[in-house]
């Protein structure tokens, strides 16, 4: 387990530090007025600037997961591996609507799609009302992970719900700290080991890179999507000795 555990977390670096050399080009936002039919290129745009955005934060998570297993902090691990997981989950989403809506030509309908998950703010629709066209409310991530169970393994819901056990104040969270000695006494400690979000971490990773690099592909998007294209190889030679769903 110990030696799944470190191929795995090895695995999360290299992602990591693979994406933290891509070079983001500057976007620049094609000339259609906010009231105009929506077209391809804008629409381009939009999926570019969520790819580059979820590239950026997977990579600063990641780097985050590994500076916390390093120094054994398995317990912050955790909760940082839930939010990778539900990224994951995000782009696989996002890309299956996108996906259809351009390849329907259904421009200014994908435009729609794309403007709460570029723009989406639960807390400043609640906090500005007035100004919801600007800022409306985003997906809720439980639809995400549902539609993300279309591609992972039937474990994908249970996965996440075990997940997020450790964001909320409950037994799973205080568990980590304490065994029972005896019937009778609770004894605190302070090393719990890391099985059990790695695997989940790891698939989610590779899944949503897989669909992001599809989603370039879609936007014929290259100055990114072909560096990608290349570190999703590399993984693919490390993770044909790793089993990423088993830890």
């Amino acid at each position: 387990m110990e030696k799944r555990n470190n191929e795995l977390a090895g695995l999360i670096r290299e992602i990591a530090q693979g994406l933290k050399r891509f070079n983001f080009p500057e976007l620049k936002r094609p000339r259609v007025p906010p009231n105009a039919p929506a077209t391809l290129e804008l629409v381009a745009w939009g999926a570019k600037v969520y790819c580059f955005s979820w590239m950026r934060h997977v990579c600063t998570l990641l780097e985050g997961t590994v500076t916390l297993l390093e120094s054994g902090n398995n317990q912050s691990a955790r909760i940082l591996a839930r939010s990778i997981f539900e990224l994951g989950a995000h782009a696989y989403y996002v890309t299956k609507h996108l996906k259809q809506h351009i390849q329907e030509a259904k421009f200014s309908v994908a435009w729609e799609f794309l403007t709460p998950i570029a723009t989406g703010s639960r807390y400043m629709n609640e906090q500005i009302p007035e100004e919801s066209e600007l800022f409306p409310a985003p997906a809720h991530i439980s639809k995400a992970i549902k539609c993300f169970s279309e591609v992972m393994p039937q474990s994908t819901q249970e996965d996440y719900s075990y997940l997020s056990e450790f964001c909320h104040p409950n037994v799973l969270a205080f568990f980590q700290y304490y065994e029972w000695f005896d019937p009778e006494t609770v004894r605190f400690v302070d090393y719990k080991p890391k099985e059990g979000f790695l695997g989940a971490t790891t698939a989610a990773t590779i899944q949503g890179l897989l669909v992001a690099e599809e989603l370039l592909a879609i936007v014929h998007e290259q100055d990114v999507r072909c560096p990608l294209v290349a570190l999703l190889r590399t993984i693919a030679e490390k993770a044909g000795t790793t089993d990423t769903m088993s830890a």
